[in-house]
């Protein structure tokens, strides 16, 4: 923030409600670490903290049991806490930590770009958001995921409001991305127009957009590298999408883990795998199997190209199921000592929560997008849903979309008045509104019912 902003605003810890919010999102989350604090591991939670065993054997970053090989950013910062504490779960601490500090600075970055008001419901709405609260106390890297993104959203502005140099710093944030999670690895060009928004022929901005390719290549190129020489082929950050093509494009209905729509249970997955085209054998090495796998998938594709335009609504719907894990989690019978009316509650809590994100953050977004915020936002959201509507949908997958798009969930809050205001003052914003609503509410609404279905 500029210090003209500064003097305009205050600084952030003026405002007496970011520490509420603060204190609120902090309890929500360390309560459950207190109260269950031996929780047992779920799937990919396993396989990180076997991945983080490996490493700290001495190992390096192996594939996982299934041949795939994942991101390194989360399993080494497991093991980092392992080798710290002796617990490769304390990274939950950490992640939650993080999540907190990142919050401030969104408080900042809304504020400045809508309002104090907007800025403030934001905070109370990460703060609050059952599925926010459950992957900072899980050990999946989307908690991790989501506190950088929003902090390269931020830097972005600040980038763009100094010299070409401060390019770099969401170069190096979205290279974190990249090797936290792979579908990160092509987003900076989504970056790149941000920063480069109504500044197309300034050639300091196009300075700061090489400063910005630069500082990600610094960022991702080690582990790139060392990976790629040791594994014998290119990986810049994960080699997955074998897997993805296999779970959602293959002789049987694309494969989720949700609640209601998704295999639970080991007999139920290895009835799929049954039920699939051949797999390719673990024994060829992570590149190998994973070009194989892709092929397999491609190959699919070419065999069933009806089928697979058919498929991409049902992977659009399974990435926006506003059920989420917490509902699966509770539905499992997880967190026992909390009893039936809370756990309902819950479950009530994560559907509207989702649907404040994808149905109210649209309409905010029509009404009271402007500038390079919008533009970077609903990149990020769309890139993401490009890349996944192709290969394998799931809930999880749409964590730091829902956290992002409650930025526009709260300039509607906020300010309702306002947004109707901005909705009518130029109509095509109102048309684009509803037609985007009358296409996204049924993917919305595709898997409503699957959160209370029996087991």
């Amino acid at each position: 923030m500029s210090s003209a902003e500064e003097a305009q605003h205050g600084p952030w810890w003026e405002d007496r409600a970011t520490w509420w919010a603060l204190l609120l999102a902090a309890w929500l989350r360390f309560l459950p670490m207190a109260m269950w604090p031996m929780q047992p591991c779920v799937r990919d939670e396993c396989t990180y903290m076997k991945l983080a065993e490996r490493i700290m054997d001495g190992e390096g970053l192996t594939a996982a049991a299934a041949g795939w090989l994942w991101a390194p950013g989360y399993p080494y910062l497991m093991a980092l806490h392992e080798w710290i504490t002796g617990f490769p779960a304390m990274v939950k601490g950490t992640q939650t930590v993080l999540f907190l500090a990142v919050m401030p600075i969104a408080y900042c970055m809304v504020r400045d770009h809508l309002s104090k008001a907007a800025a403030r419901w934001l905070l109370f709405l990460l703060a609050l958001s059952p599925t926010l609260v459950f992957f900072s106390v899980s050990l999946w890297s989307e908690c991790f995921y989501t506190a950088v993104l929003f902090a390269a959203l931020h830097s972005l502005g600040w980038a763009r409001n100094g010299g070409p140099m401060r390019g770099a710093l969401p170069g190096v944030l979205v290279g974190i991305c990249v090797l936290f999670r792979g579908v990160a690895t092509y987003m900076l060009p989504v970056f790149a127009v941000g920063y480069l928004w109504r500044r197309w022929r300034d050639q300091r901005a196009w300075a700061g957009v090489i400063a910005m390719i630069l500082a990600a290549v610094l960022v991702v190129a080690p582990y790139a590298s060392s990976a790629t020489d040791r594994w014998g082929g290119l990986i810049i950050s994960d080699r997955t999408m074998g897997q993805m093509m296999w779970l959602g494009n293959n002789t049987f209905e694309p494969v989720t883990f949700d609640w209601g729509n998704g295999t639970l249970t080991g007999p139920e997955f290895a009835a799929k795998l049954d039920e699939g085209r051949d797999r390719c054998a673990k024994s060829l090495g992570p590149i190998a199997w994973d070009d194989c796998e892709r092929k397999g998938g491609a190959d699919w594709i070419k065999a069933n190209p009806e089928e697979f335009v058919r498929r991409v609504p049902m992977r659009v719907a399974q990435l926006m199921n506003p059920n989420s894990f917490l509902t699966r989690h509770l539905r499992w019978d997880k967190w026992k000592e909390l009893p039936s009316g809370p756990r309902e509650a819950l479950v009530l809590m994560v559907i509207v929560w989702s649907l404040l994100a994808t149905i109210g953050g649209t309409i905010g977004a029509w009404a009271r997008g402007r500038g390079w915020l919008l533009i970077i936002t609903a990149g990020v959201v769309l890139y993401h849903t490009a890349a996944i509507s192709l290969l394998a949908g799931l809930s999880r997958y749409r964590v730091p979309l829902d956290a992002i798009w409650l930025i526009w969930t709260a300039g509607l809050l906020a300010e309702p008045r306002k947004a109707w205001e901005g909705l009518l003052a130029e109509k095509w914003r109102l048309v684009g509104c509803i037609l985007t609503l009358v296409a996204l509410t049924p993917f919305a609404l595709w898997y409503l019912t699957a959160g209370f279905a029996d087991p």
